[in-house]
């Protein structure tokens, strides 16, 4: 037997900048319909992705990782990318760490510190290609998980801002908590969204679950 679980968001957003919006959702079932009103501001166009784990987003880190922050920049140390950090970290030798959003592709991928300049600065195993600039970084979540892409459950565009879509019926489990003795506090969809004018939104989405996981 399926139940239903329908919840309504508000939030706002900022011309040309993409915004991470939590939207609680079943842990595993079905993504059965999803609207986007603009309810303030300049009329917006805009595009959409609903990730099943906040880190996919590009303005967002996964939840529950023991350290994140901004990215400064990416210069040469020996052949080697050397990484400033936004703010002093508790990162060590030795630790693993994902970046993702830096000017630089190739320094979006997974980086293991060798050695530490300072607090906030630290040269990674990964090869210097050219100065790199802004991003996100975090320590690696519990268990590996699929790169951005692969989380993606919905992608569309908001036109005149409105969107609706009501015969979705595509599946999903959220992946937020890669630890299993936790995975149910963790309960949504994560939508990412750039609209073109700045304005104030609201989604609404209808999610249904097997009895057995709600």
């Amino acid at each position: 037997m399926a139940g239903s679980y329908s919840r309504i968001v508000e939030f706002d957003a900022t011309a040309s900048t993409p915004v991470c919006v939590e939207l609680p959702a079943v842990p595993r079932g079905l993504l059965r319909r999803f609207v986007i009103k603009q309810t303030s501001g300049t009329s917006a166009n805009g595009s959409f992705t609903l990730y099943d784990r906040k880190g996919a987003c590009s303005q967002a880190t996964d939840l529950n990782v023991k350290e994140s922050g901004t990215v400064t920049s990416v210069a040469n140390e020996g052949g080697n990318a050397k990484i400033t950090f936004g703010a002093s970290t508790g990162l060590q030798v030795g630790d693993t760490i994902e970046i993702k959003g830096n000017s630089v592709a190739d320094y979006n991928t997974t980086h293991t510190i060798t050695s530490k300049v300072s607090d906030s600065v630290f040269v990674s195993d990964v090869a210097y290609t050219s100065a790199g600039s802004n991003g996100l970084w975090q320590t690696s979540p519990f268990m590996q998980t699929y790169p951005p892409l692969a989380h993606v459950v919905f992608t569309d565009n908001v036109s005149s801002g409105e969107f609706s879509k009501y015969d979705i019926y595509i599946g999903f489990e959220n992946r937020d908590n890669q630890s299993e003795t936790k995975r149910t506090r963790y309960q949504a969809l994560w939508l990412e969204f750039t609209p073109n004018n700045s304005g104030t939104f609201v989604a609404a989405l209808t999610t249904e679950a097997d009895s057995a996981v709600l």
